[in-house]
């Protein structure tokens, strides 16, 4: 580390200055494991993190088969099986009346299909491992000011307790969530946003039935949805969400309602007979799916920081490693070139982002609609069972089967049309559902083509999340982006309970996730 300078500010705060190639703003999945890469391959690398680690965050704590692997190639395996978490090998899949119970369809090297880890514990063996690596870890810290060179990202100013830090590097990466801090100081615009319709909660269990220690649940059936398994330590995991009209109950009787949701799920209701809550109740309700503007001279953004879908399916955790791992390459070509060089392999790991994900975010948006699940899909994937392709399905939680091929609008019209003739639902319900479904798909591949822009943040920046005021908005994503008016909704995020009173809390300002 070379120290540039050092001097002392107003009201006595010291000022010092370094330089990196690499500074990551975030030492969680995402951030953690690209340090971990990087450093690895010789880069110097700087974590900022907001926390102390160990510290839970908000998540679904849900790793599936790619993600496990993942873990397996990065080396942390190891540490992450000491945490007792159990690999789950089994499903037990329900939507609406189609119920099913196998094998997770598992690749050679595969771990498991599933896994349940607690995130203070995940987040700290991947801020270990950046660390033995060779990156600098920042715990404590916050980015107050993202630096520009002549119109490029140069820097973040750092602060932790009264001392402020100017760390310099040719790039630097926003993996600090939802409500990052980067993307809001480098101008990056959200497209294709998808408000919510459902809100979640979920915690853990202690006394689960050692017999269900193989089997992941998911449930979705009419307006409710229930996943569970076991998790990490002995414990169980369960999450559940509210039917529409119960969304006022579960807000003051947060407990109550997680439990009869529980158990009105015959698998979790056995295998927590004897059980008891563990930890607090979380949940999250008023976001925001979507997509931000990738990258920028000089910067990027990776993990939720750039990509959020909703989290009916889980997959904020596995999203990030295959981020990640399609990013380091990325940098670690364009750091040996120029700027544009730089820019140009960004660019392209953005296309490639958006054309990765495209399908996964409406599959979610379409899992987390609110109302009754769609006759139709169950019908489809009955229909692939009988053909013996149920695996194509299953290995949609992993992302190795895309959603368009493997439910197709042609597979979709001809389950209605069988549900149609042979009685199975209502007609009228089941046309509404095939409109609601069906019609709105073509407008979704339209606009995955062509990105709908939301309107900037256009609220003054609080004094510790500066940015230039001639800032120029970054260049819209791959393919001819189209303006939206207004702003996103806000985000508001449920983050515990206290005798059953699900707290509110705004989104983390400065939050490093």
């Amino acid at each position: 580390m070379s120290t540039r300078y050092r001097a002392t500010g107003k009201a006595g705060r010291t000022r010092a200055s370094t330089d990196y190639d690499v500074i990551v703003v975030g030492g969680r999945c995402a951030g953690a494991s690209l340090a971990t890469l990087l450093s690895r391959a010789g880069l110097k690398v700087v974590v900022v993190e907001q926390a102390t680690f160990p510290k839970t965050t908000l998540s679904s704590h849900l790793m599936e088969a790619d993600g496990l692997l993942f873990l397996k190639r990065l080396g942390v395996l190891d540490p992450v099986a000491r945490t007792g978490v159990r690999f789950m090998r089994q499903v037990d899949l329900r939507l609406n009346e189609l119920r099913i119970t196998t094998r997770w369809p598992l690749r050679f090297d595969d771990v498991g299909g599933a896994a349940f880890l607690r995130r203070h514990l995940l987040d700290s063996i991947l801020a270990d491992a950046a660390a033995e690596a060779g990156a600098e870890v920042r715990m404590g810290t916050k980015v107050v000011e993202v630096l520009w060179d002549r119109g490029r990202a140069s820097g973040v100013r750092v602060r932790k307790g009264n001392t402020d830090t100017t760390l310099h590097a040719p790039l630097v990466v926003g993996a600090d969530g939802r409500s990052s801090t980067v993307g809001y100081m480098v101008g990056a615009r959200k497209y294709n946003v998808n408000p919510s319709e459902r809100s979640y909660y979920f915690t853990f269990f202690e006394g689960a039935d050692p017999a269900a220690d193989d089997m992941f649940v998911f449930h979705r059936w009419g307006d409710r949805m229930v996943w569970a398994g076991p998790a990490d330590n002995g414990l169980y995991l369960v999450g559940v969400s509210p039917e529409q009209h119960e969304k006022d109950y579960f807000r003051h009787h947060t407990d109550l309602g997680l439990l009869a949701h529980m158990r009105s799920c015959d698998t979790t209701a056995e295998a927590l007979a004897d059980a008891r809550i563990a930890t607090e109740i979380s949940g999250i309700r008023k976001f925001d799916g979507y997509f931000r503007q990738p990258s920028g001279p000089g910067w990027v953004l990776v993990g939720d920081s750039g990509h959020f879908k909703d989290p009916a399916i889980g997959r904020g955790i596995g999203d990030a490693f295959l981020q990640v791992e399609a990013l380091a390459p990325a940098i670690i070509t364009g750091l040996d070139g120029s700027g544009d060089e730089l820019d140009e392999e960004l660019r392209r790991w953005g296309a490639w982002r958006d054309d990765r994900f495209k399908s996964y975010y409406w599959l979610a948006a379409d899992v987390g609609k609110a109302g009754a699940f769609p006759s139709m899909v169950p019908e489809a994937v009955q229909r692939l069972q009988a053909r013996g392709e149920l695996d194509r399905f299953l290995d949609l939680f992993s992302h190795r089967t895309d959603y368009y091929d493997v439910l197709p609008l042609r597979d979709l019209g001809l389950a209605t049309g069988k549900r149609l003739l042979t009685g199975k639902s209502k007609r009228l319900p089941l046309v509404r559902e095939a409109i609601t479904l069906l019609a709105g798909e073509p407008r979704r591949r339209w606009i995955n083509r062509r990105p709908s822009l939301k309107s900037p943040e256009v609220t003054p920046a609080p004094l510790d999340r500066r940015r230039p005021e001639d800032l120029v908005a970054p260049a819209g994503p791959a393919g001819d982006a189209r303006e939206s008016d207004g702003d996103t909704s806000s985000t508001v995020e449920t983050v515990g309970t206290v005798n059953g009173s699900v707290s509110e809390a705004g989104a983390v300002q400065n939050g490093s996730r």
